[in-house]
């Protein structure tokens, strides 16, 4: 650990799948001294973090020393504001923790039924579950359900115990969250409206996806996951440079 932190605060930090949090120093507590130096090519260079770098270890192979790991933080934004990549094989597991949940996809008409908090329950297969929030411009149902939804099913929704029974619509798909669309993308990967009325009314069918690219939720923190592994990192000969200028810096303002 350097000691260049040593009078910051510590705070419990897990690394990759390790299940023991490490004190590491709370470097969220910086002042803004070299954000011209990430701006300026000529201080740094782009590098990929692979699965289970750690940012000491990382730090050791570029510099042959722990001392640098805060720079990577302070050079990128996304990796201060996100945290360090994880490995690729924690990154379903996190996705089925964060999107627990049953989406049902329907075209018809959702905007004044199927409200949160709603009990939601399918004709044919008897699954039931509470809704937790909709998307009327995806036409989707988040249900908190242990079971899934027969595709072709009636789903009604119950309010205060009372079954809607003329509320009901026809689910066009069930996946489990994780799996379900989170946005459309055009060729440029702009978010796209599919063109499903905003208002919830239902269609009776999905309109053209041609040319739009469904993004899951899975994909998206795969996607994001990979944009934090690019990363600016001070060049070698002038790191320690840079350091001992932070610290000069620093001192001044504390």
């Amino acid at each position: 650990m350097s000691n260049f932190f040593k009078n910051f605060p510590l705070i419990n930090y897990n690394f990759g799948t390790e299940t023991t949090a490490a004190l590491f120093q709370d470097i969220s507590a910086y002042i803004k001294v070299i954000d011209d130096i990430a701006d300026d090519i000529a201080f740094y260079t782009t590098v990929h973090i692979q699965d289970y770098d750690r940012p000491d270890n990382f730090s050791y192979k570029l510099y042959g020393t722990t001392e640098f790991y805060w720079t990577f933080y302070y050079l990128n934004d996304d990796i201060r504001e996100s945290g360090w990549p994880l490995p690729q094989q924690d990154l379903l597991p996190k996705a089925k923790v964060d999107y627990p949940h049953q989406t049902v996809i329907t075209t018809g008409n959702i905007s004044k039924t199927f409200l949160p908090g709603h009990t939601v329950k399918g004709s044919l297969s008897g699954s039931t579950g509470t809704v937790v929030k909709r998307y009327l411009d995806l036409g989707q149902i988040i249900v908190d359900s242990p079971n899934n939804f027969n595709v072709g099913e009636n789903i009604t929704s119950s309010i205060n115990g009372v079954e809607q029974t003329a509320d009901f619509v026809v689910v066009t798909s069930n996946v489990e969250q994780f799996n379900s669309v989170h946005h459309y993308e055009n060729a440029a990967k702009d978010y796209v409206d599919i063109g499903l009325v905003p208002s919830g009314i239902g269609t009776g069918a999905f309109p053209s996806l041609s040319g739009k690219t469904p993004v899951t939720y899975f994909e998206r923190i795969l996607d994001k996951n990979d944009a934090l592994r690019e990363i600016k990192v001070l060049k070698p000969n002038v790191a320690q440079q840079v350091q001992q200028e932070f610290t000069k810096l620093l001192l001044q303002e504390f």
